[in-house]
């Protein structure tokens, strides 16, 4: 017979061997995790998760609510429509030898070379697109630089405004390898521009009378998703009485090239109707997609179109008629977000890429007038537009 005292031993001995069994599976797991984090494989599932996350979030999303038509009711970009924009976007602008220090490294960082981040061995970093030429960026005002690409590793110290950097490397879900000249950072891509605040001097202009040209506006969804292009062009064409529709244009005759593979100034990135693994172009192929269509509708009428072309160039063509222009959705900041090598030269594609046109600007107001394929009419902040438009290399294409 067995007593109550073997009971309880026994009892005794299996709750021992359970929590034994229990901390050697706790035990394997962390140890697992540290040796998948060392080799990097855990940080691999982590950026691909957060890539896959991404790309369902993208294909599920719904588009953003647009204007039913343009009626008058205007959608305003910009610093007067109670936005927050960061201290570069309005122009405060102090030039390098007056501004001050960085914010102080904090306890424990350092920016000796010896502890360079990007020694070569992290996976990660044998993952990120790495730069043959160099492109000069341009740091926001507390920007935080790590030793690695997340945000949860170690911060070796912060950016001051302004502060000028050379971009290293770029990985597929944002983030950037920059170096000072002496030592390598990791930091949020959208943290930085390519374009150093200048604001406008529009002293020259206080005279010009408010234009606004009447332009019917056409929106691109729900067919054409990464359609602004060819929508802002079968706007320009539909003001000169020439009748175009954006699906025609798209599908018929706009130049397209596979993504990763294309030069997006020889040819549209991807498909306009994708809501994935496509990008856009730039003003060279559209200005070449209307004067085709133009031929072929027998209009005797000039395409021209340009990369820099200046404030006062801008405006001068806004004079006379409505002008397409490249920009950024919302007026946000752009960022590279891919690097594609084609055909012997390095290609950076930003992404918040956009088109619109411009019909008009009021210099008392300091506004632009538009029709903006996904917004509808809008209303835009003059030296925030013009900032975005230098950003995607003032470009514009326009008709007479």
């Amino acid at each position: 017979m067995t007593s109550k005292k073997d009971n309880r031993d026994n009892g005794f001995g299996s709750a021992v061997l359970g929590v034994l069994f229990v901390g050697t599976i706790v035990v394997f797991l962390i140890l697992t995790l540290v040796l998948l984090e060392r080799n990097g494989t855990l940080s691999r599932i982590k950026r691909q998760f957060a890539a896959w996350k991404l790309s369902w979030e993208e294909a599920h999303k719904k588009p953003e609510e647009p204007l039913a038509e343009p009626d008058g009711t205007l959608t305003h970009f910009g610093p007067t429509d109670g936005k927050t924009y960061e201290f570069w976007e309005l122009f405060s602008w102090v030039p390098k030898e007056e501004q001050p220090e960085p914010m102080p490294t904090p306890v424990g960082g350092h920016r000796e070379p010896s502890q360079n981040p990007v020694n070569g061995s992290e996976a990660w970093w044998k993952e990120m697109t790495r730069l043959s030429e160099v492109v000069t960026v341009y740091a926001q005002q507390d920007t935080p630089l790590f030793g690695a690409p997340d945000a949860k590793t170690e911060v070796f110290g912060y950016t001051f405004a302004g502060e000028e950097f050379r971009l290293y490397a770029v990985s597929e879900d944002g983030w950037y390898v920059v170096t000072d000249g002496d030592f390598y950072y990791c930091s949020e891509g959208t943290r930085f521009t390519m374009t150093v605040p200048e604001p406008v001097d529009f002293s020259g202009f206080e005279a010009y009378v408010p234009v606004k040209h009447p332009l019917k506006g056409i929106l691109q969804n729900p067919e054409l998703p990464h359609g602004c292009e060819v929508t802002a062009l079968a706007m320009l064409l539909s003001y000169y009485g020439v009748k175009a529709e954006k699906c025609e244009l798209s599908d018929n005759w706009l130049p397209k090239g596979i993504w990763g593979a294309t030069d997006f100034r020889k040819a549209f990135v991807g498909n306009p109707r994708n809501k994935l693994r496509s990008a856009g172009c730039y003003a060279g192929v559209i200005a070449a997609t209307a004067e085709n269509y133009l031929a072929a509708q027998k209009q005797e009428l000039t395409v021209e179109y340009a990369e820099g072309l200046p404030f006062s160039g801008l405006i001068e063509k806004l004079r006379e008629a409505p002008v397409l222009v490249w920009t950024t959705m919302k007026l946000k900041p752009s960022y590279i977000a891919q690097v594609w090598q084609v055909d012997g030269k390095e290609l950076l594609w930003q992404n918040c890429e956009h088109c619109v046109v411009l019909t008009g600007y009021d210099f008392e107001k300091g506004v632009f007038y538009g029709e903006d394929p996904l917004y509808g009419t809008c209303e835009y902040e003059m030296q925030l537009f013009y900032l975005r438009y230098v950003t995607m290399f003032s470009q514009a294409v326009w008709i007479r």
